[in-house]
Order: C-alpha cells, then sequence, then structure tokens
C-alpha cells in the first residue's frame, strides 16, 4: 500500500510539473509564436507528437555572436533538393548573411535577399504555421524573433498524368485528372485560356483541411448557383473529406431520383465543355486519383 501512493504521489508531482511548465499545450496558451527559439522548437515536437517524420535543421548564420535559426519541413512532403539548394545551402553560404546584421532585420534579409524561393510568407501565430507546414511548405525560425517564415516547397513523390480508366475517350485528350488539385486545375487552364475562368478555394475537414476549389466561368455561370454552391460548401461540418463523393452527399438537394443533379468525370475536356456551358466544377485535394464533380 505504501509503494502505491508513493508511486501515486510521484506522478502527480510530475503533472503538476508539465502543468507549470512554460511549455504547455499550444492551445491553451496564447496563439502567437515565441520570440524563443528553443521554445519555438519545443512547440513543434509536443504538437506534432515528436513525430519522426518532422526534420529540425539547426543552422548559425552571421558573424560573431551567430544568430540561431531551424528550418522546419515534413519530410516526403517538401522538394528535398529545393530545401537543400535554396535554403540550408543559401543560408549558409549566403555573402549577405555573414557580415554583421541587426537581429530584427533578418526576416526581411532572408525573405528579400536570400532565400531564392518563390512563395515565402510571414507567421506570427501558431494556427496558420501548422497549416502552412501540414501543406508541405517550409518553416524559418530565428532566435529572438516572433514571426516565422513559410517558404513554398512543396513536392514529394507524385503520380504522372495518365489517361482515364473510368471515362474512356475514344477522340480527344487521353489525359486524366490525379491526385493533385493544383494539376488538375491546371489541365483545365491550358483548354480554357480566358482570365474569366475563375477559381474560389477553401478547407473543409476539421482534421484533414482538404482543399476544396470551385471553378466557373464568370459572365456564363449563372451568379445564384455559383452562390448557393458556395453557401452550401461553407456550411459543411465535417471530421474528414478524403474524396469528391463526400462532397456530393452533403450538398446534394435529392439523391433518389432519376435525372442526375451532379456529374462526376475524370477528363479536363469534359470539364471544359460543361463550364463553357454555364455548369459549376468542384475540385478536391483527394488521395485517390479523382475527378471533379459538376454543378448543373
Amino acid at each position: 500500500m505504501f509503494s502505491f501512493f508513493k508511486g501515486r504521489k510521484k506522478k502527480e508531482n510530475s503533472k503538476n510539473q508539465q502543468e507549470n511548465s512554460p511549455i504547455q499545450s499550444i492551445d491553451k496558451l496564447s496563439n502567437n509564436i515565441y520570440t524563443s527559439l528553443s521554445l519555438n522548437l519545443e512547440g513543434i515536437k509536443q504538437r506534432t507528437g515528436n513525430s519522426t517524420d518532422v526534420v529540425i535543421r539547426p543552422v548559425k548564420i552571421g558573424q560573431q555572436p551567430k544568430v540561431k535559426t531551424a528550418i522546419v519541413y515534413i519530410k516526403g512532403m517538401v522538394d528535398s533538393q529545393t530545401v537543400n539548394d535554396f535554403l540550408i545551402e543559401a543560408m549558409i553560404n549566403n555573402p549577405a548573411l555573414q557580415e554583421q546584421i541587426a537581429q530584427q532585420e533578418l526576416i526581411e534579409m532572408i525573405a528579400e535577399n536570400v532565400v531564392a524561393v518563390g512563395g515565402i510568407k510571414k507567421l506570427s501565430e501558431w494556427d496558420e504555421l501548422f497549416t502552412e507546414l501540414m501543406s508541405g511548405n517550409t518553416i524559418i525560425f530565428i532566435d529572438g524573433i516572433s514571426v516565422a517564415l513559410s517558404v513554398s516547397t512543396q513536392g514529394g513523390e507524385r503520380r504522372s498524368i495518365q489517361e482515364s480508366t473510368t471515362n474512356v475517350a475514344i477522340r480527344g485528350s487521353k489525359e486524366a485528372f490525379t491526385e493533385s488539385i493544383d494539376t488538375n486545375i491546371a489541365m483545365v487552364r491550358r483548354i480554357i485560356n480566358t482570365p474569366d475562368l475563375w477559381i474560389e478555394s477553401m478547407k473543409i475537414g476539421k482534421m484533414t483541411k482538404t482543399v476544396v476549389s470551385i471553378m466557373y466561368i464568370d459572365g456564363i455561370a449563372r451568379n445564384e448557383i455559383i452562390e448557393e454552391v458556395r453557401k452550401r460548401l461553407q456550411r459543411i461540418d465535417i471530421d474528414g473529406v478524403l474524396e469528391s463523393g463526400f462532397i456530393e452527399q452533403l450538398i446534394e438537394d435529392q439523391t433518389n431520383t432519376t435525372f442526375p443533379t451532379i456529374h462526376h468525370t475524370e477528363r479536363p475536356d469534359a470539364v471544359a465543355g460543361n463550364l463553357l456551358e454555364g455548369r459549376i466544377a468542384i475540385f478536391v485535394n483527394s488521395f485517390r486519383a479523382d475527378g471533379p464533380s459538376l454543378i448543373y
């Protein structure tokens, strides 16, 4: 009995120490990024459960005393060559960072003169930071600054464009959509070369935060239908969206009907043809080859 309560007391003391620790759960603290690099890195480790695919690469830049920085990314979701050549190597060997630089000027210096990658974004909140990190971007922390940089380094292994297996084309293009929403949208843009082809994107799913985009041609699609589709998508409250079938079931009015209200296709030329007739396409960034759904 004595040893049981003794062990229990130790556990309670350990729990109290964790609660009083400066690194509590990020959800319980202010949403702002810390100025301390060590606290930021500890927060990353805690929030991701010390996941082995989260890579933290410390880097020291500037003259003595060197400023501590760190590069954080998720292995398999970034273009490794871009991270190594245009981020890590650039920060270590860039002559501009070998001079004496005020600590508060480092963010601007790195963003404007060092990183040779497009799509740089400043972050000051944890929620926004984790959204960028989980999207395949690389985060740069600088010790003493409560602002981080997000650099567009999305990459990893992806399947190339292939021929459709469900919508066989006798005439016309043989290309079919892939799992990447950016690739799918670009395939349609190559067919409809007009700035009137508009795209709106949002994230749906509390856990998956899946990117869902609606595509339509301004001036052809009816505004009231566009607004209705937009409202129905924004009303969706679900943990995860894995493919377009989830969206179809949540936005359509009638499921038991002879006449289809939503059409599904894997061919970009079929989407282009329907868009030119005033229909609206919904693209979902899915985990399998998935064409958009077309709203009639």
